[in-house]
């Protein structure tokens, strides 16, 4: 089943209440969208920024990454802004396209390395300039990481993320617990392809 392959973890800071960052995904029967967002600072007003982020994706569901992002961006000017991640897979052919804006981290896990994405400066909801949308074709078994910066940015080996004996939710959930640094939100959505 679709759902199985994809875990959703978040954590607020330390001495918060709520977490400042939000993720969803939405399977449809042409493609897979993945969205984590990052609302600026901690508290109620960041995690109104990234729910916001979040519900622009699931109103946008047929448009590419570029719209995506920009119909974010116009809905987020009102709140603090966001940092956010949105990937598109085409489930026909596997193939992927990734757009970040901010300091997130999107990450491919392959048996034989790993690749990052890069991520555009700007926040969404105060613009960005030149967005830098990547493509991936997928193959069975690929991993993507999507991630805030309340974790390291370093290279999650694939033994640590591909053990399909074990839900991508308890896997993105095991990363989250173990990787985090307790000084952020944090949050690891988590896509294993095949």
């Amino acid at each position: 089943m679709v759902i199985e392959t994809i875990g959703l973890a978040t954590r607020p800071l330390a001495g918060q209440v709520v977490c400042g960052d939000s993720g969803a995904y939405w399977v449809t029967d042409e493609r897979i969208v993945l969205t984590l967002a990052d609302g600026l600072g901690h508290g109620p007003e960041a995690a109104r920024a990234s729910q916001a982020a979040v519900d622009a994706v699931g109103a946008a569901l047929h448009l590419s990454c570029e719209e995506i992002l920009a119909r974010c961006d116009g809905v987020l000017h009102t709140t603090r802004g966001a940092a956010q991640v949105v990937v598109v897979i085409e489930r026909a052919s596997g193939r992927g396209t990734v757009a970040c804006v901010g300091n997130m981290r999107a990450q491919l896990v392959q048996r034989h390395g790993h690749a990052w994405f890069a991520c555009t400066r700007g926040i969404v909801g105060a613009g960005y300039r030149n967005l830098d949308v990547q493509s991936v074709m997928l193959v069975s078994g690929d991993i993507l990481l999507l991630y805030s910066d309340g974790l390291p940015e370093q290279s999650i080996p694939y033994e640590r993320c591909s053990d399909t004996a074990v839900s991508a939710e308890d896997q993105a959930r095991e990363l989250l617990d173990t990787l985090a640094h307790g000084r952020d939100d944090a949050s690891v959505l988590l896509y294993r392809h095949g």
